[in-house]
């Protein structure tokens, strides 16, 4: 049978980069350059070589991703596939982990704590070392532990407290058998680098390796993967240092430069055309960009016409630009042959210009998508109780008891846990059962840790006796007292108690209509479909897509707006204010937003804005608007230079009108 001419199917660029097989490879992709066809290609390549679907590891960084890519090379191949490796950093990690991390001294059942988790926890270990939840910011805390716990920060400059609480939550999480995702990264390297004949078996199982998105790679993550690839050397990087944004969550675009370093003989590839966007776009993403000087020189270009120029509008207000996005949607919808609510992206800077646009879309009968906000069912409180009702339903469900056994709470500490722990595992039998066995005797536990733990066993056992579903919920949050624990926790935030019991309130509701419409059904069942399908329907899709620019990345619209394209929000104050070098980031950011049109790109922004106090204040447009050549853009009214130099009037008049 013939083998596959990659020539006949992609790019003279693509085509080059597919075949090569063996050895250290990069490949910079530009944005919209066919990069998952390419990548899909090249591993049926691989196969059609005769290379074992077992060896090859193809890493990813969202499960959507990992998943396009699986089913592509599936659809290609027109074979199962099963060996195949495609997934995320992260999922590979956790299979590494779920293999070898008895060598840590974990148990193989160990627990995944997301943010939600690790706050809860923070808040127990600051407790348990005698210090006051209000005294701390929580969010704040487990960012810095985080940082520390990946290398990205130190201790050093700690007060004793703050240290204190590291080292608790550090034995609290090993005692409690959990790791989170920064674990997921460190874990399996610290497996790899003190137990060589691990590292050796995986790399002996992944002799061919694949990372797609490298710019977005960690130091870390780079480090995982070099250790695996340093035996055969049979690893391909494709990423874009153009498209690096992530850097506030630990991604090194430098990371290009040490592969280099690391892999000396690599043979090196540009994806440079651009199959997406229109010529217009990509000369002013290209003029952009160039202002960047740390980055691997490419330049964008497409066979496909110039289209029509970049609509840059300004608005009196940030409430007159959402009004006028919403217009424009609505005429563009009317006009534009085929096209779909769906095939619109409105891409904004931060979260925090994400809800005027939302509720205004809302208000003119605008379907509308929020993407990347968090699943009622992630919700910390939701978690909490629904924790609960697993228990009752299960009692070997070690993961929801672990959870829930010290929220709100009760005096079962870490130390408590440790023993409860090493004695189920002595006897072979679950927590829940080694609590109502250790409170018949000593069993090591103090006077006062049996009695808590009595006290918590009756509970469970009174709330399993219940015989009304529906109003089980409610009872549970009432004996808890879980409002007054969510009071103490946000002393100065009343709203957000009453915004956390609402959505309580909501999940007792869903619980009771599942109960009614679904004759026979009982509380397990709903369990069992919250888990499945997170009692949310699937929509057809077809809604404005309303995001930020973060969130963008790796998707395309047919037509973008950008709004609130204002100095001070992209490039980012914050950002600036943290590191003047932060500028190249944002200027990556917007070039990332403006690659995401295919068709038409509107570019928006205000005169005013309301501060986060309340305030409305004065904005000038964004100086990277300076930076794309004139005769690219339509203005609807005055240019950004001219507005911005009656901006700039008006603010100093302003400030003459203080001074008086």
């Amino acid at each position: 049978m013939p083998k596959t001419d990659l020539s006949k199917l992609l790019n003279k660029e693509q085509a080059a980069a597919a075949s090569q097989i063996e050895g250290p490879l990069l490949i910079i992709a530009g944005a919209g350059s066919g990069k998952t066809r390419m990548i899909t290609y090249r591993i049926a390549h691989m196969l059609e070589e005769g290379i074992d679907e077992k060896s090859i590891l193809a890493l990813t960084f969202t499960n959507k991703a990992a998943k396009e890519m699986s089913d592509r090379i599936r659809a290609l191949v027109k074979k199962p596939l099963k060996g195949l490796t495609a997934t995320t950093f992260h999922s590979f990690g956790l299979g590494i982990l779920k293999q070898y991390i008895q060598h840590l001294g974990y148990h193989n059942d160990f627990t995944l704590y997301d943010t939600n988790d690790n706050e809860a926890l923070i808040k127990n270990c600051i407790v348990a070392c005698g210090y006051q939840i209000p005294d701390y910011n929580v969010r704040t805390l487990l960012s810095f532990f985080s940082n520390v716990k990946t290398g990205r920060e130190t201790m050093e400059n700690a007060d004793g407290a703050i240290a204190e609480i590291y080292r608790e939550w550090l034995l609290t999480q090993k005692a409690y058998n959990v790791v989170d995702f920064d674990d997921l990264i460190l874990l399996p390297i610290r497996i790899f680098e003190t137990k060589p004949w691990v590292l050796e078996a995986v790399q002996e199982r992944f002799r061919y390796i694949m990372v797609d998105e490298f710019q977005d790679t960690s130091l870390l993550q780079y480090r995982l993967v070099s250790l695996i690839a340093s035996k055969y050397r049979n690893i391909a990087v494709v990423g874009d240092d153009d498209q690096s944004i992530y850097s506030w969550r630990g991604a090194n675009y430098r990371n290009i430069l040490e592969f280099e370093k690391d892999f000396p003989e690599r043979k090196e590839f540009k994806l440079e055309r651009n199959y997406r966007s229109t010529g217009n776009i990509l000369t002013a993403a290209n003029a952009l960009i160039i202002h960047n000087s740390e980055r691997k020189a490419k330049k964008l270009w497409t066979e496909e016409g110039s289209g029509s120029a970049i609509s840059i509008k300004h608005h009196p207000t940030s409430e007159a630009e959402a009004y006028w996005i919403g217009a424009q949607i609505k005429e563009e919808i009317r006009m534009v042959r085929d096209l779909r609510y769906g095939d619109i992206g409105v891409l904004v800077r931060t979260n925090a210009l994400i809800s005027e646009l939302e509720n205004i879309f809302a208000e003119m009968n605008i379907p509308t998508r929020v993407s990347g906000g968090q699943s009622f069912f992630d919700r910390r409180e939701i978690r909490d109780i629904l924790c609960y009702l697993k228990v009752l339903l299960n009692k070997h469900d070690d993961v929801s008891l672990l959870r829930i056994i010290n929220i709100p709470r009760r005096g079962i500490g870490r130390t408590t846990v440790e023993k409860l722990r090493a004695y189920a595992d002595e006897k072979t039998i679950s927590l829940y059962e080694a609590m109502e066995s250790m409170t018949g005797d000593t069993g090591g536990l103090s006077q006062k840790a049996r009695e808590n733990i009595r006290a918590f066993s009756a509970k469970l056992e009174g709330w399993k006796a219940s015989a009304s579903p529906e109003n089980l919920i409610r009872r549970i949050v009432d004996d808890i007292h879980y409002q007054a624990m969510l009071s103490e926790e946000y002393p100065e935030s009343p709203k957000t108690v009453d915004f956390k019991m609402h959505g309580i309130e909501i999940l007792e509701t869903r619980l009771k209509r599942y109960l009614e419409m679904n004759e026979g059904a009982d509380l397990k069942d709903y369990l069992n479909a919250v888990a499945i399908v997170g009692d949310e329907k699937e929509d057809d899709g077809n809604k404005v897509n309303l995001m930020t620019m973060h969130a963008s990345k790796g998707l395309e619209f047919r037509i973008v707006h950008l709004a609130g394209i204002e100095d001070d929000v992209i490039p980012s104050a914050r950002a600036l204010e943290e590191n003047a070098k932060n500028i190249d980031e944002e200027r990556r950011l917007f070039y990332v937003a403006i690659t995401r049109a295919r068709e038409k790109l509107v570019i928006n922004y205000a005169d005013t804005r309301i501060s986060r106090e309340g305030e409305e204040k004065l904005v000038l447009p964004s100086r990277f608007l300076e930076e794309i050549p004139k005769d690219l853009l339509k203005n609807e009214e005055k240019s950004p230079e001219e507005l911005k130099k009656e901006q700039i009037a008006r603010m100093k008049a302003m400030l003459e009108r203080n001074k008086k």
